[in-house]
């Protein structure tokens, strides 16, 4: 990653911006690289001091490397319109690794799922599987189609102009509504009576974070459309997307600022003038925020400015949290047969209430997402032929850590340290029994908890997929870039959905918006790699 992001100063004003983007995730890099295309002038002020959000990864001493958040992408074939748009992100520099014909696996009670790529071969699997369900398989991938193709209706009216949404926004938003209000139980529950197809059907629910109960089924379709054609892992690692993305962003001339925290939007007469990190004021003609519309509403605006936008998020939560425990073991991903796909794992096929009806103690035994890192990436196979590593995920309640929140980090008290450790132990009894090959060679471990999460995004309650993906999300007009305040603009998956591909497609929206008719030179540019 190149080496000359600093913390802001006075002495380091570079400006004057065109436009200052808050938070360093794929939407602001999205989002900037397209800006500084056309000639704009873009600063990042990131306040963690390591660019990227989650597309990032964290390396201990031992070598051992763990991705954050980026495990697995779709749509990553060289025809596929998202891998045009991360190429030209990442100046054609970034390859991109299948994940294998499996690339999820999904256990229930033992049964064991795959997923494999394509969808003529996830029908014919998922009909050798339930045989007396054909039909219902059928409607099922008929009514993702359907349902995606309203949806990137949907999406894009996300970038029409407020008069243009106004005369016609509703009725480009209501055919979509109708199956965005209706929950994915829902849904699958008129195609099939079938509690077993509908929890695997639902088996990778954990992708969007919410069980079948209380998930949209429109980000259900969203999430399974984008991974119908295969898994896909960046070589080196996730860190490689912001890694390139930001060699590309400096090439054109863009500033990153890390450990730069932004205090305030400054705002006068409705008209954004720019941002202040601590005291220092930094005009621009226009501000982006993309840490999530809880953070940029409720502490970087006054009240007077946050009613004026209109935002009302009573109806919507936040996202899950979780308990990641970070493995490292002292052979290699080949000697020890480590697979590539992930694993989901349920203890029964009541999918909902294995992940609402947990606690610290059960969470693991109910709920298990595992991956493996180094076995999907060629790059490490090759500098680390010693070493493998495994993420373990299962579902959080923030409030099971609230009493140690205003605790310093790394220095909490004892009760908190227990409750890692006995989600720890559970967590490596639930591997142990589903790759019982590493007993033995687990050198090191480590657990995240929701209180991680706060502490480097500052999702408050530790949330990783900012608002639920819940109908109720999708009825919020005003997630989308325009605010009624002028010269801010939101991006991030808040604005559009879940993952990478959801923030990326933000931060595209995002630049119609201000870009206008001269888009058309950043979609030239998709095929022209800078020098």
């Amino acid at each position: 990653m190149p080496k000359n992001y600093s913390k802001f100063s006075p002495n380091l004003d570079k400006g004057p911006y065109d436009h200052i983007i808050i938070g360093s995730g794929i939407g602001s890099l999205t989002l900037a690289t397209m800006l500084a295309r056309c000639g704009r002038k873009v600063a990042i002020f990131e306040r963690h001091y390591v660019p990227g959000g989650f597309t990032h990864a964290f390396k201990r001493k031992n070598g051992f490397q763990w991705d954050v958040g980026v495990h697995y992408m779709g749509n990553m074939t060289k025809k596929d319109g998202l891998r045009k748009i991360m190429d030209f992100l990442t100046n054609h520099r970034l390859e991109w690794e299948p994940m294998g014909d499996i690339y999820d696996v999904v256990y229930i009670e033992g049964d064991k799922y795959e997923f494999p790529a394509g969808k003529e071969n996830f029908r014919t699997q998922m009909k050798g599987y339930f045989p007396d369900d054909s039909e219902a398989i059928d409607q099922y991938l008929d009514l993702i189609d359907r349902t995606n193709r309203k949806g990137s209706a949907f999406f894009m009216e996300k970038s029409f102009e407020p008069w243009l949404s106004w005369l016609l926004g509703g009725l480009i938003r209501k055919p979509y509504q109708k199956i965005s209000n209706r929950t994915t139980f829902e849904v699958l529950n008129d195609i099939t009576s079938n509690p077993r197809l509908i929890a695997v059907l639902c088996g990778q629910c954990g992708n969007y974070g919410l069980p079948p109960r209380e998930s949209s089924f429109a980000a259900h379709a969203m999430v399974i459309g984008h991974f119908m054609e295969g898994g896909f892992y960046p070589h080196g690692g996730s860190p490689k997307i912001a890694e390139r993305t930001l060699e590309t962003l400096e090439k054109l001339g863009a500033d990153i600022f890390v450990s730069s925290e932004v205090s305030e939007i400054v705002v006068e007469k409705n008209r954004v003038l720019g941002i202040k990190v601590k005291e220092h004021f930094i005009p621009c003609k226009s501000v982006i925020s993309n840490i999530g519309v809880n953070n940029t509403f409720n502490y970087l605006l006054s009240e007077p400015q946050r009613k004026k936008c209109g935002f009302d998020l009573q109806s919507v939560e936040p996202s899950s949290a979780h308990l990641c425990l970070y493995v490292g073991l002292n052979k290699g991903d080949h000697e020890l047969q480590l697979p590539k796909h992930n694993i989901w794992c349920y203890a029964n096929e009541h999918i909902s209430s294995n992940l609402t009806d947990i606690t610290a103690e059960s969470a693991a035994s109910k709920f298990s997402y595992i991956s493996f890192p180094s076995a999907k990436d060629p790059e490490w196979r090759k500098e680390n032929p010693d070493k493998a590593t495994i993420q373990a995920i299962t579902a959080a309640r923030y409030d099971w850590f609230k009493d140690y929140e205003e605790q310093p980090w790394l220095k909490r008290e004892e009760a908190y340290l227990q409750i890692k450790k006995s989600f720890e132990n559970s967590m490596l009894d639930r591997l142990y029994e589903l790759v019982p090959q590493i007993k033995g060679h687990v050198q090191y471990t480590e657990v995240s908890s929701p209180l991680s999460t706060r502490h480097f995004t500052n999702y408050k309650n530790g949330e990783i997929y900012g608002l639920a993906h819940s109908p109720e999300r999708f009825n919020l007009s005003f997630l989308r870039p325009y605010t009624k305040i002028k010269g801010l603009k939101l991006v991030g998956q808040d604005i559009t959905l879940v993952g990478v591909g959801g923030a990326m497609l933000s931060g595209m929206l995002c630049a119609i918006t201000i870009l206008k008719f001269r888009i058309w030179k950043v979609f030239k540019a998709f095929n022209e790699p800078l020098p």
